[in-house]
This record gives C-alpha cells, sequence and structure tokens, in this order.
C-alpha cells in the first residue's frame, strides 16, 4: 500500500475511535447512572458553596462584635474618668447631646 492510503486509513481509524468515544460517553449521560451522579455532584457543589458563605459571614460578624467590644470598653473608660456619659449615636436629626 502507498503510504498515503496508510496515512488515510490511519486517520479514519483515529476518527472512528474519537466518534465512538463521544457516542459512549453520550450514552452514558443518558443513562440514570449518570443523572443520579451528576445530581450528587450538584449537591456537593452547593453544600461546598453555602459552608463557604456560611463561615464568611460568622467571620464578619465575629469581627464586628469585637469592634462593638472595644467601642464599648472605650466608652466605660471614658465614663469612669470623666464622670460624663458620650454621646452613643448620630440620629437623622444630628448629633444627640447631653446636658451637664
Amino acid at each position: 500500500m502507498k503510504t498515503e492510503t496508510i496515512d488515510t486509513l490511519a486517520t479514519a481509524g483515529s476518527r472512528t475511535t474519537g466518534g465512538g468515544a463521544v457516542v459512549g460517553f453520550l450514552g452514558w449521560l443518558a443513562s440514570s447512572q449518570a443523572i443520579g451522579l451528576f445530581g450528587i455532584g450538584i449537591a456537593l457543589l452547593g453544600a461546598l458553596v453555602s459552608w463557604y458563605y456560611k463561615r464568611e459571614a460568622n467571620r464578619r460578624q465575629t469581627d464586628e462584635h469585637a469592634l462593638r467590644q472595644q467601642e464599648r470598653q472605650i466608652r466605660i473608660d471614658i465614663m469612669r474618668a470623666s464622670g460624663v456619659i458620650p454621646p452613643t449615636s448620630d440620629t437623622d436629626l444630628g448629633r444627640l447631646e447631653f446636658d451637664e
């Protein structure tokens, strides 16, 4: 046989093998086993995403609590040192001022 013929037959065999693999994969996807495995995979992915964002929310909440505790301690120190209650927050009407 000629070299071109052998190369052509080799290419045809390679394409046939690739086509068979694709058809086999598509056939497996159509089976109920594949659908079940994809469902489990999607459920696991959803659980991982949920876990990550819950962990981040918990971290932010813990940081915010620590900042509030620091602010509270500063206010207590100011009150102990001066005997004056410092204003706690701004309002939409402006800053609250306490008469002494």
